[in-house]
C-alpha cells in the first residue's frame, strides 16, 4: 500500500507537468525596448501592467503597453 502511494505521489506531478509543457507555457516572447522599433516579434509593456505583442517594424510604447507603425 505504501509503495502504491509513493508511485502515485511521483506520477501525478509528472503527468501534470508534461501536460503543462505541451500547452506551450514557458515560451515567453522577449520584451521590446521602450521607444524602439521592434526587430522581431516581442512583448511591449510593463511587467505588472498591460502588454501587447508587437510585430517586426512596429514601435513599442511600454508605458501604455501599445505598438504603433
Amino acid at each position: 500500500m505504501l509503495k502504491l502511494l509513493a508511485v502515485a505521489l511521483i506520477a501525478i506531478p509528472m503527468s501534470v507537468g508534461s501536460a503543462y509543457a505541451m500547452k506551450g507555457h514557458g515560451h515567453a516572447l522577449p520584451g521590446c525596448a521602450d521607444g524602439q522599433q521592434a526587430k522581431a516579434t516581442c512583448m511591449c509593456g510593463t511587467a505588472k501592467g498591460k502588454s501587447k505583442r508587437c510585430s517586426k517594424g512596429e514601435w513599442c510604447h511600454a508605458f501604455s503597453g501599445t505598438c504603433s507603425k
